[in-house]
């Protein structure tokens, strides 16, 4: 097969679709090396990707590369150009003339159903949700919770809808290395115990909820608050709060975190707490898990499916029912080395190999059904 893929969300960052696009690649990467894998973007990827002779990236500049009508327009034509068999739309979209069959990946629903949680553009994209999935010859969700939302929203893509996990790194585990711990520590200037949120920052991770709960248990712990990721968009209620809580120097924000420093973070965190009020997938939960981390999580949309027995569930709208949780792993060792075990086994439950393998089957599924 010659599979294209779109690749474009590399070159801007490296978090949730990025991550998702590179740990995909990686896993095709270690399995296949008789399909050929074009990759389409409109930049430069900023770094090596590390991929075999049969991943060619291909970079589209015409016309006008920093909009989008090199998606629409050149893509097309490259795709037929380039004798493409499947494209895969690995962000949730596709050109609107499309001259090969294809799949999508939909990785949540947020912005469909909160659209007041995102950036305005979303309401845009909101629109083309539904040609998006009814062009698609196959559609892939990261979770059993995003194709029953799928299936809410869209009825007509039950029939062709294929749930496929992600997974934490393969690479990501325990850090035991003091050397490695102290370098971590001291490049973020973490402090000596605290609790951990790993995400960009938006309103969909429910920090303001976060900081609240932290606040009602701040008296009665020795932890800080460590909030580690990119900001996003309307950050302005958690600053707000943030300057009105009386304890600032308890609450500590270190920005983007590079990825090869996470293994470290997540290990030095006594607790991570990931409270969001609505996942695809949540895969900072299972890196959590991958490094031994205790987590506390919300016991809504996916999470649940996700953490199974591994994770300490918690109300994400009931602040009390957050502060409540940090207070039961702060004082019971025991429930903290029960959910360390149980996370270790939970994360290994999910691999990237596995996730190329099932989507490998989606693309000769699509072909199939071509032939017929």
């Amino acid at each position: 097969m010659r599979i294209g893929l779109e690749i474009s969300p590399l070159a801007i960052n490296f978090s949730g679709i990025p991550n998702y696009i590179l740990r995909l690649l990686h896993g095709f990467a270690s399995i296949d090396k008789e399909n050929q894998y074009f990759l389409y973007t409109n930049r430069p990827i900023p770094f090596d990707l590390e991929l075999p002779d049969n991943f060619r990236t291909v970079i589209l500049k015409r016309p006008l590369p920093r909009f989008q009508l090199w998606f629409q327009i050149e893509l097309p034509y490259k795709l037929k150009k380039d004798g493409i068999d499947v494209f895969h739309g690995l962000f949730s979209r596709l050109p609107f003339v499309l001259p090969v069959p294809s799949a999508i990946t939909v990785h949540d629903l947020s912005g469909y159903r909160m659209p007041r949680l995102h950036k305005r553009k979303t309401h845009f994209t909101n629109l083309l949700y539904p040609l998006y999935v009814k062009k698609a010859a196959r559609i892939i969700a990261v979770s059993e919770f995003t194709a029953k939302e799928l299936a809410s929203c869209f009825p007509e893509t039950s029939s062709k809808t294929t749930v496929i996990h992600e997974a934490a790194p393969p690479e990501y585990s325990e850090v035991t290395e003091e050397s490695e711990l102290n370098r971590i520590r001291e490049k973020y200037d973490l402090p000596h115990r605290f609790f951990l949120f790993l995400g960009t920052l938006e309103p969909r991770k429910n920090l303001p909820g976060l900081l609240e709960a932290f606040l009602q248990v701040a008296d009665s712990v020795p932890h800080s608050l460590v909030i580690s990721g990119a900001i996003g968009w309307k950050t302005e209620e958690l600053f707000d709060k943030l300057k009105m809580s009386g304890v600032k120097d308890r609450v500590q924000l270190t920005g983007f975190v590079d990825r090869k420093d996470i293994p470290a973070l997540l290990s030095l965190a006594d607790v991570f707490v990931y409270p969001s009020l609505y996942e695809g997938f949540g895969l900072p939960v299972l890196e959590a898990m991958a490094c031994g981390t205790p987590v506390i999580t919300s016991n809504v949309s996916s999470m649940p499916e996700i953490s199974g027995d591994a994770a300490l569930l918690v109300d994400p709208g009931s602040t009390e029912s957050i502060s409540n949780a940090i207070m039961t792993l702060v004082h019971d060792e025991d429930k903290r080395a029960l959910l360390r075990r149980r996370g270790l086994i939970r994360a290994r439950e999910f691999n990237w190999e596995k996730t190329a393998r099932e989507t490998l089957l989606v693309y000769k599924q699509i072909l199939s059904e071509e032939n017929v």
